[in-house]
């Protein structure tokens, strides 16, 4: 099918815009022409499997990483949900605040429900979430659901030394927002952080009302105070 050809070239795309590598760098690599590696990520051609293995050896990553096409279902009746998750659409919307920018910052949660392996996929620092393929770092990693929680860990494909973790709260429906920890090293300073985040299944408008439940309140340094570690209750 052409739409699984385009799909495996827009992640091979992806993860090597992730690893700053240029077309020609990877195609010498993979002992390819520029112009064959081209077709490749536009779906013009289709990649033989000794081909996709030579790619992910040398980005580094996973074969499945490429090839985590999920086919419609050519129903419009929903997915039924994977047994034990808490967070069953395949993309989640995570909003936080930066205080070194000032800013609301947008990431984009990607699970795959479909492979039954546990695998994820998070775009942090968005411009937009059309163009996700854009964002300023990629993880790849796992999710583990819990009864109370469930948990991401993650590792940045350019960068081996930064591994991010997201607790998130599971809903009490499914349909509603939450509240997360995502946990991580921070580049600038370079320092062990934590982040109170918001997860939600739609987009959310970037307004007051967002930023309010963002930015740490009284309640929070209070329970931070409190515990003497760096903790987030329940949305309101």
């Amino acid at each position: 099918m052409k739409e699984v050809s385009l799909h495996v070239g827009s992640r091979i795309r992806l993860y090597r815009k992730a690893k700053k590598m240029t077309q020609l760098v990877l195609a010498q690599q993979i002992h390819k022409s520029k112009a064959t590696l081209s077709k490749y990520e536009t779906g013009d051609i289709t990649v033989d499997i000794e081909t996709l293995f030579d790619i992910a050896n040398v980005l580094g990553i996973k074969v499945q990483q490429l090839i985590d096409y999920v086919p419609p279902t050519g129903s419009t009746e929903p997915r039924p949900r994977v047994t034990g998750g808490f967070f069953p659409q395949r993309y989640i919307y995570i909003y936080f605040f930066d205080g070194r920018s000032g800013k609301i910052t947008r990431n984009l949660l990607e699970i795959d429900h479909e492979s039954g392996c546990g695998a994820a996929t998070f775009y942090y620092d968005l411009e937009s979430f059309d163009r996700y393929d854009e964002c300023r770092n990629l993880y790849f990693g796992t999710v583990e659901y819990f009864d109370t929680v469930t948990n991401f860990s993650f590792e940045n494909q350019s960068n081996r030394m930064e591994h991010v973790v997201l607790c998130a709260v599971n809903p009490f429906d499914r349909g509603e927002q939450v509240l997360g920890l995502l946990s991580g090293i921070s580049r600038y300073p370079i320092l062990p952080i934590s982040i109170k985040c918001i997860l939600s299944p739609s987009i959310l408008e970037e307004n007051d009302e967002l930023m309010d439940k963002l930015v740490l309140s009284k309640k929070d340094m209070k329970l931070i105070k409190s515990l003497n570690m760096f903790a987030v209750e329940q949305l309101d």
